[in-house]
């Protein structure tokens, strides 16, 4: 029985324990739900799946759920198995569908299983964003970019330069996020709010990110980055060194490079630095806004696709 002839759809989604993994994992539920009765039963994937439902579809996201996707597979192979991203270990072709951010290549011929995505799936907004309004969300260390004590100290000359000359006539808001180190908060002129991450609800930084008129993000998360990207608000990046090898190259990862490819084309706005002598101390900085603003709304492309098709 194909899914368009099921009266309710069973999810099973397995979570791997990682906030960006899982928001991906969401909003493609949260988009099916518009358009389908959906009975959804969530699993950890250090715990063992006992469940007597039978699952039309298996989803998760991030490679510690592929062999927990594969196993409840082979008890249910009339369930449909839908990896997020690409499969780094297990063949692509072992799922029945995969959903690969275009940053994702393949060597040879992409599988005829695979559905590319601009970026990651997301959550997005129609809302418009509110006049005079920013929002500043801070990361920390990552493997694409380093996030040092030097580093801090050049980032928080980044905020207090946009909050205090550059924007100082928005109203902001400073949040944290789970990676981020503690920070010194920036000397401002009563025109911000900070917000520790822990203490705001799950929606919060959503919410927020679809009603700001413009958003400044560190640039090493891929969810948050492309969630922003989904909304209104003009996104952009900080001025953040890449990490560097043992003998001083910088390294460039698919994450890097897809930001250099977004400046490139102007879909994201970003800062650059210049260093006095190489120290921390920021001699001079230069702003370049985003042009092509054009909203993603790619889980809905997908989950529309797939209930087509399925």
């Amino acid at each position: 029985m194909s899914l368009k002839q099921t009266e309710e759809i069973t999810i099973w989604v397995f979570k791997d324990g990682k906030k960006g993994h899982e928001k991906q994992s969401q909003a493609l539920i949260d988009e099916i739900v518009k358009h389908r009765k959906v009975h959804v039963k969530e699993f950890s994937v250090i715990e063992k799946t006992e469940d007597q439902s039978i699952p039309n579809l298996i989803i998760g996201a991030g490679r510690w759920t592929h062999d927990s996707i594969l196993a409840a597979k082979s008890q249910h192979s009339s369930a449909i198995s839908i990896v997020l991203m690409k499969p780094g270990i297990k063949p692509t072709q072992w799922f029945d569908y995969a959903i690969v951010p275009d940053m994702d290549k393949f060597y040879f011929h992409k599988p005829k299983n695979v559905i590319s995505t601009k970026g990651v799936l997301s959550k997005y907004s129609t809302q418009d964003t509110q006049e005079g309004t920013g929002l500043i969300v801070i990361g920390g260390p990552s493997r694409h970019y380093r996030f040092t004590n030097s580093d801090q100290k050049i980032l928080m000359q980044q905020i207090e330069w946009l909050i205090n000359d550059e924007f100082k006539h928005l109203n902001w808001k400073i949040t944290t996020s789970p990676r981020s180190p503690n920070l010194n908060k920036p000397n401002h002129s009563n025109n911000v709010e900070f917000f520790d991450w822990k203490e705001t609800k799950p929606e919060w930084l959503s919410e927020e990110m679809s009603k700001s008129e413009v958003t400044f993000i560190t640039p090493e998360s891929v969810s948050t980055l492309y969630e922003t990207l989904s909304t209104k608000t003009k996104v952009y990046v900080f001025d953040m060194p890449l990490n560097s090898d043992g003998n001083g190259s910088k390294i460039r990862t698919k994450v890097t490079r897809n930001i250099d490819k977004l400046k490139k084309s102007k879909e994201i706005g970003f800062i650059n630095t210049t260093r006095k002598f190489f120290s921390s101390v920021v001699e001079s900085i230069e702003l370049s806004n985003p042009e092509n603003n054009n909203p993603l709304s790619e889980v809905k492309r997908v989950a529309e696709l797939l209930l087509e098709e399925l």
